[in-house]
């Protein structure tokens, strides 16, 4: 399984922002990812694990998700820039880590750059 972490990729007032993707095939391989994320104790600190999924169906459709996590439209953020690129069989995750300061809009720029810096970081894929 091919899975990347880049840490504290952007840091603004004090908030940090981690960026992680995993290779995924089915709903079965998201749903294992996604629990291992829950347990672990670096994401457990976070304040929000957002993410998008897109994985491709032998019939060609392509199954899409989202989740904000309390992150209001941070999911979609991703699942757009990822759609982009027409990037399939993966699901990305940005974590929040709050500083005690309100970002404001600058928060949605931080998780579409977060989400940029990722697809661009020259990390192995056969997608």
């Amino acid at each position: 399984m091919k899975r990347k972490i880049l840490k504290d990729v952007i840091i603004d007032r004090k908030s940090k922002y981690t960026v992680l993707y995993n290779y995924i095939e089915n709903k079965e391989d998201l749903q294992n990812f996604l629990k291992l994320i829950k347990s672990d104790s670096y994401f457990k600190k976070a304040t929000h694990n957002s993410y998008a999924y897109r994985i491709l169906q032998e019939n060609g459709s392509v199954i899409e998700g989202k989740n904000d996590d309390g992150e209001t439209g941070a999911g979609l953020c991703i699942l757009r820039e990822i759609q982009r690129v027409d990037f399939v069989n993966v699901v990305v995750v940005v974590t929040r880590f709050f500083g005690g300061i309100m970002l404001q809009s600058d928060r949605f720029k931080h998780v579409i750059n977060a989400t940029k810096i990722f697809m661009y970081s020259g990390f192995e894929a056969n997608f």
